[in-house]
C-alpha cells in the first residue's frame, strides 16, 4: 500500500485551446481527454487515499489531495463525494498553527471496516492498525502534519529503493510498550517492569534517554529496502510549542525532524536542524521557503 509515495497527474493533458485565456483549475475541461494508458485508475486512487486516512486517523484535504489525485480539486472532491455518501468519510474544518482553517478527513466506523478490506486486499502488513478515530479540532492540525511528514519520509524511502510497509503512531507505540511494561510489574513488580519496558523499546527501535524515558515519535515507519533488509525510520513533525531540549534529544537519537509551521522552521533552523536534506525541514505543494506545514 505504501509502495508509491508520490503519485503523478491522473489526466493526461487536455487538447490545446485555441482560447489564449488559462482554464481555471478544476475546470471540466481539463478532464476531457481520456486517462492515459498505464496511469494509476480513479479507483486504485481512492483505495489507495482511503487506507491513509484510516492509517494516520486524520488527513487534510488539500495533503490527500496531492498526495493521491494529483492534487487536482475536481477529482479529489469527486472521492471526497462519493466515500461522504456512502458514509464512509467525516469532512470537517479546523484549524492550522497559522490560524488558517483547513479541510480534515476522517473515516467514520463504516469506513474503517472499508479500508481494512482495501488493506488487505492491496498487501498490507497484516498488524497495520487502522481503527476509528474521531475528528479531534485541537488535534487536527498535528495530525496532518504527520501524515505530511510520513509521505516525505515515505518519498525518500522510495527515492532509495526501499517500500514502506506498516506505519505505527505514537498511540500504538505507546500502548505495546505500556502494556508489556504492565505485564511484567504485576507479575514481578517495578524493576522487572522498568526492565521489560526499556525492553520493548529495543525490539520496537525506539531510543531511551540518560534518565531512563523511552522517547516516542509521532510516528514510525517500517521498511523493506532493495536487499531484503528491514529498517525503521522515526518521524517528528515538530510544533512551535516543543521545548528545545526535546526537540534536540529527539534529533540526537536520529528522528527524522519535520517542521510544523513557521515557528517549528525557526525553531529548527536555530538548532541547525531545518535545512539539510538528511534532517529534512519540510516543503508543501509549492515548494515554501521556510520549509514549513502550515495549512
Amino acid at each position: 500500500m505504501f509502495d508509491r509515495a508520490v503519485e503523478p497527474d491522473p489526466r493526461p493533458a487536455a487538447p490545446t485551446s485555441r482560447n489564449s485565456q488559462r482554464l481555471r483549475d478544476g475546470h471540466r475541461r481539463e478532464h476531457a481527454a481520456s486517462r492515459e494508458r498505464g496511469s494509476i485508475s480513479f479507483d486504485e486512487r481512492c483505495a489507495r487515499a482511503l487506507a491513509d486516512i484510516g492509517v494516520h486517523g486524520a488527513v487534510s484535504y488539500g495533503d490527500l489531495a496531492e498526495a493521491r489525485f494529483g492534487g487536482h480539486p475536481y477529482t479529489t472532491r469527486r472521492a471526497v463525494n462519493a466515500w461522504t455518501q456512502k458514509g464512509l468519510v467525516t469532512e470537517t474544518v479546523a484549524t492550522g498553527p497559522g490560524g488558517n482553517p483547513f479541510k480534515v478527513l476522517t473515516l467514520t466506523r463504516k469506513g474503517v471496516a472499508d479500508a481494512r478490506r482495501v488493506a488487505a486486499k492491496r498487501g498490507m502488513d497484516p498488524a497495520q492498525q487502522i481503527r476509528f478515530s474521531p475528528a479531534r479540532a485541537t488535534q487536527a492540525a498535528h495530525d496532518a502534519a504527520v501524515y505530511r511528514a510520513c509521505r516525505k519520509e515515505r518519498e525518500r524511502l522510495h527515492r532509495r529503493g526501499a517500500t514502506a510497509r506498516r506505519i505505527r503512531l505514537d498511540a500504538e507505540l505507546k500502548s505495546t510498550v505500556a502494556r508489556r511494561s504492565e505485564a511484567a510489574r504485576r507479575r514481578d513488580g517495578k524493576r522487572a517492569a522498568d526492565a521489560e519496558r526499556h525492553r520493548a523499546a529495543k525490539e520496537l527501535g525506539l531510543p531511551v534517554d540518560d534518565a531512563g524515558r523511552v522517547l516516542y515519535p509521532d510516528a514510525q515507519i517500517e521498511y523493506t529496502d532493495a536487499d531484503g533488509r528491514t529498517g525503521r525510520v522515526n518521524v517528528e513533525a515538530v510544533s512551535g510549542d516543543y521545548r528545545e531540549p526535546a526537540v534536540r534529544a529527539k534529533a540526537a537519537a536520529g528522528f527524522a525532524m519535520h517542521a510544523n509551521g513557521p515557528a517549528a522552521a525557526g525553531l529548527l533552523k536555530r538548532l541547525g536542524l531545518g535545512g539539510g536534506e538528511d534532517r529534512s525541514s519540510l516543503r508543501g505543494p509549492a515548494e515554501r521557503d521556510p520549509a514549513t506545514l502550515e495549512l
